[in-house]
């Protein structure tokens, strides 16, 4: 999956760059601020063919403003539903790692989304990196707990397309890190996800005792 720009995974080029600035507001956008919205840099020309070739399908609205046309995705369009799926492809990836942890005979205490991912940056090439904390009174080579784990990893790669990597900790080792000040704690703090269990916030910027 692309991260940045999830569309892209599945409508490749500038087509489905376009089309992910569009779902993502309701507001009117000329053809230059679509193309000031991309992640990576378009030339407003390009863009406009994008804008032009959508509208003579019926995908995009446009309506005259002075000497500009604004832009805004057909909500009415027969494709607008898989566009707006589409365009959330990240958010119904984390919902369906929720849904499989909520029925873990051995629960979590909290999985987040961490590292590139969490930040929005990762492509098709970079890991799905989720951080998964352990009850205290969880062996970590309890069978269970080790299956759960190995097949929410499977999945979630199935899902994706991206390699799933997960770095687990007990909740004391959590404590510990922040204990040490070390700097995974500081990244987590800043970038984390949350998915399942305890937020972020709510571990992290507890005093370890």
């Amino acid at each position: 999956m692309q991260f940045p720009e999830p569309m892209s995974s599945v409508v490749p080029g500038l087509h489905g760059r376009v089309l992910g600035v569009l779902a993502r507001t309701d507001r009117p956008l000329t053809g230059r601020a679509v193309a000031g919205l991309l992640r990576a840099p378009a030339s407003p020309s390009g863009v406009q063919k994008v804008l032009d070739d959508l509208v003579s399908n019926g995908v995009v609205l446009a309506e005259p403003a002075g000497r500009a046309r604004l832009y805004t995705l057909n909500r009415d369009h027969v494709a607008y539903q898989a566009i707006d799926q589409l365009a959330r492809l990240r958010e119904l990836l984390l919902e369906r790692i929720k849904v499989e942890a909520k029925t873990w005979a051995v629960p979590a205490k909290a999985i987040w989304l961490f590292d590139s991912t969490a930040r929005g940056q990762g492509g098709s090439d970079s890991d799905l990196d989720l951080l998964i904390v352990r009850s205290d009174d969880v062996d970590d080579s309890d069978p269970r707990w080790l299956e759960q784990v190995e097949t929410l990893s499977a999945h979630a790669t199935l899902w994706s397309g991206n390699s799933c990597e997960v770095v687990e900790y007990s909740a004391q080792e959590v404590q510990d890190l922040i204990s040490h000040g070390e700097r995974l704690v500081t990244e987590l703090r800043r970038d984390a996800v949350p998915i399942a269990g305890s937020t972020p916030r709510q571990v992290l910027n507890r005093k370890a005792g």
